[in-house]
């Protein structure tokens, strides 16, 4: 049974070599974390986490998991066999560990056959086993050079993109139903501001993603955040542009890796020539895009405008991305500090706040309830709101107070969105895998085994029906369930890698296609899947 012998597997391991599993599956963390290793095993076999793994691994990797096929065990000659390599290949053993420890694969307990987790078809060809990467063409790279263009390039993007943001205040940016500036917008500014269209998409979109730019409607205007962003220094208000590109489409990530295992001092001489490493790194990201050359030049013409790479190479910036270091204390090291400022202060304002009475605009200051406002005295009677009159006015009526608003057009201001933070998606929770790892390999008391759970929690199903769900929770298979949900509407579903969790089955609906939790006492009926 699939599930029973990853749970023996896990328990076999040594405290080090399950915590090495769990730093390589984040994924079955999460908060609450498992509480023994049967629930470990639901989560490293959930679907949901092994396909955001898999899609992770190189060719060779892929190749295994392909071979091995579905959940039955396949002993490794004859893996072997299918890969067309002896049992005994140091390159096939090498590309087991890293399935193993990333719990993509486990051996039985006579480690005689191998059993997966990942159910990918068999390939249509039968492409030979390939397990080292093929060699780009490369040429000789001065480190000096690289870091010096890499500096230029960051520096012209710090100077760029406040005039692209300065041009949409002024006149705001129509937007494209996908999220996107307008094409036309982006000509526009290209003739505004002199930059190339490409440099403008791109500025462009990574004020987006970096929410320098936010919806005001249908248009694009900048954000209370640019302002916030561009009294920054140097070092960090590249850092976090930098970032956003890195987490933005995943194959940066794998363009900037392949470049990063180059060897040292070294350069791509032909950047069409990296592609074929690009997609023996990632072969499920890129399968489907047949002209992966012009994608991967189009990545590196990217990373070359942010001084992530430079000439072909790595720059320092890049290697900071690559290896997951602070950017900011890097590029820190690498910017100039750039002229002291003149005597001259600029802030910018939504509106302002005037009256003669100077301790009612003191207390307006300190309240603790208009922090949105982001109050600074600009003169003695006069203080300056982030917010527009209009919120300004809501806010200051909110707290209690009754403001006036004064006649006339008011002072003219240039467009800012508000950055809607609750949209971020929520970091996920994690424990430290080597705790957890000593935690869970710890002999607790006997846990009953499903089919007890099952009994004493939904006496509703006949014998037989509950032995069938039981035999679903034991070996991952699918299985056939009618439910009744807390208003009283039924549903059948079909559910796969079904786990007991407490009073609940957590398991793949078929249905929903997702991660679905069923309470024990509310499944009325089981059966076999009909073929």
């Amino acid at each position: 049974m699939t599930r029973v012998a990853l749970v023996g597997w896990l328990g076999r391991l040594a405290a080090d070599e399950l915590g090495a599993v769990l730093r390589r599956r984040p994924d079955a963390l999460g908060a609450p974390p498992p509480e023994d290793l049967v629930q470990l095993a639901a989560r490293l076999t959930a679907r949901t986490g092994v396909d955001e793994v898999v899609a992770r691994l190189p060719l060779p990797a892929v190749q295994v998991l392909e071979a091995l096929g579905g959940p039955n065990p396949v002993p490794l000659p004859e893996l072997a066999d299918r890969l067309g390599v002896a049992a005994d290949d140091p390159a096939l053993d090498a590309t087991l560990q890293v399935l193993l420890q990333r719990a993509l694969v486990w051996p039985s307990e006579d480690d005689t056959a191998l059993f997966t987790a990942a159910q990918l078809p068999a390939p249509s060809g039968h492409d030979a086993f390939e397990p080292v990467p093929p060699a780009p063409s490369l040429r000789p790279a001065d480190r000096t050079e690289v870091r010096d263009a890499a500096v230029q390039a960051a520096t012209l993007l710090l100077e760029r993109l406040p005039v692209l943001l300065d041009a949409a205040a002024a006149r705001p940016l129509s937007r494209q139903r996908s999220g996107e500036v307008a094409v036309r917008e982006r000509r526009r500014l290209a003739f505004t501001t002199g930059l190339d269209e490409p440099t403008v998409a791109l500025l462009a979109d990574l004020a987006v993603a970096a929410r320098l730019l936010g919806p005001d409607g249908v248009r694009f205007v900048p954000t209370l955040a640019y302002d916030e962003w561009a009294d920054r220094a140097p070092a960090d208000r590249l850092a976090r542009l930098l970032t956003q590109w890195w987490s933005g489409e995943p194959l940066r990530q794998v363009v900037v890796r392949a470049l990063h295992e180059l060897p040292p001092d070294t350069a791509v001489a032909d950047v069409v020539s990296l592609a074929p490493l690009v997609r023996w790194t990632a072969p499920l990201q890129t399968r489907a895009l047949d002209d992966l050359g012009s994608v991967v030049a189009g990545i590196v013409d990217e990373a070359t405008l942010l001084g992530v790479c430079a000439a072909g190479a790595l720059s320092p910036l890049g290697r900071a991305l690559a290896d997951g270091r602070g950017v900011a204390e890097v590029a820190a090291r690498l910017l100039p500090a750039g002229p002291p400022a003149d005597a001259l202060h600029v802030r910018g304002v939504g509106s302002v706040i005037v009256s003669e009475d100077t301790d009612l605009l003191d207390s307006l200051v300190a309240d603790g309830t208009l922090a949105a406002l982001k109050l600074r005295r600009v003169a003695p009677t006069v203080a300056g709101s982030a917010l527009s009159p209009v919120d300004t006015l809501a806010a200051l009526r909110a707290a209690g107070y009754r403001p006036a608003r004064d006649a006339g057009p008011g002072p003219v201001r240039l467009h800012r969105a508000r950055v809607d933070h609750a949209r971020r998606p929520p970091a996920r929770a994690t424990v430290d895998p080597g705790e957890l790892a000593a935690r869970l390999l710890v002999p607790t008391q006997r846990t009953p085994d499903p089919l007890e759970l099952i009994r004493q929690r939904a006496p509703q199903l006949r014998a037989d029906q509950a032995q069938l769900l039981a035999t679903a929770v034991e070996d991952g298979s699918p299985v056939w369930i009618r439910y009744v949900d807390a208003q009283g509407r039924a549903s059948e579903r079909v559910i796969d890698n079904a786990h007991l969790s407490g009073s609940t089955i957590d398991a793949w609906c078929r249905l929903r296609r997702d991660d679905r939790a069923f309470t024990l006492d509310k499944i009325v009926a089981v059966a076999p899947v009909r073929v």
